[in-house]
């Protein structure tokens, strides 16, 4: 009833000054990241604008750098490494997750990077959308004061919603509610959400809204088996 795609490898990308390139570059790939090095805070705001980056290191004598670590809707990491210039009182106001000061400890930096995989398997967790091919559903969309049964199927679900697939397109805004089976040991879930995108061949996007807690444990015991096997 459900499969999975393979989880991409986890992506890294260094803005940092040519001197310490080689050494993050090192370090990120010994432990597993794909790793990308841009020179300048413009054009990875660009590629940032497209792409999200499992773990992003910011120098801050690069301009620009601590800017984009900021505005983190933009930049578009799940976390951020921060190269602090030596001496620097406080890096406040800064949204890191790790600071780390120069001149930079390599054994120090190993240990912020292995700990940066504790929060980015977290948010992938939570956002990895698991392919599906759950037909056994019942929708129910509320609509202009109105209720009314749905048919059709789950095409791929995560802890924070799912796609369906109906024999029609439904109207953007409106609430739905959702019960379907996840594996027999996880049992039945209903969850209630909205219609945050629809196309005209049926298929619609749903963000969960206020799940609860005992549905809310199903879907987080069936993510933590299902996301470990592929890990």
């Amino acid at each position: 009833m459900l499969g999975q795609d393979d989880p991409p490898a986890f992506s890294a990308l260094m803005l940092t000054q040519r001197s310490h390139s080689a050494l993050v570059k090192r370090i990120l790939l010994s432990n597993g990241f794909h790793v990308l090095h841009l020179p300048k805070a413009p054009a990875v705001a660009q590629l940032c604008s497209q792409k999200r980056f499992d773990l992003a290191i910011y120098d801050e004598e690069v301009p620009g750098a601590l800017e984009l670590a900021e505005n983190s809707k933009k930049s578009l990491h799940r976390v951020a490494i921060g190269l602090l210039a030596e001496g620097r009182a406080s890096s406040a106001g800064v949204r890191l997750h790790f600071a780390m000061r120069k001149p930079l400890n390599v054994e120090l930096l190993e240990k912020a990077v292995k700990a940066a995989f504790a929060p980015i398997a977290a948010d992938r967790r939570a956002s990895f959308r698991y392919t599906a091919n759950i037909k056994d559903v019942s929708f129910v969309l509320h609509h202009l004061g109105k209720s009314r049964q749905l048919y059709g199927a789950i095409v791929n679900l995560s802890l924070t919603g799912l796609c369906i697939e109906t024999n029609e397109m439904l109207p953007q805004h409106s609430a739905i509610d959702v019960v379907f089976p996840l594996p027999p040991s996880y049992g039945t879930v209903h969850v209630s959400g909205t219609i945050v995108w629809s196309h005209a061949s049926g298929r619609s996007g749903i963000m969960f809204m206020n799940v609860h807690p005992s549905e809310q444990c199903k879907l987080e015991d069936w993510a933590d088996s299902t996301y470990s096997e592929m890990m």
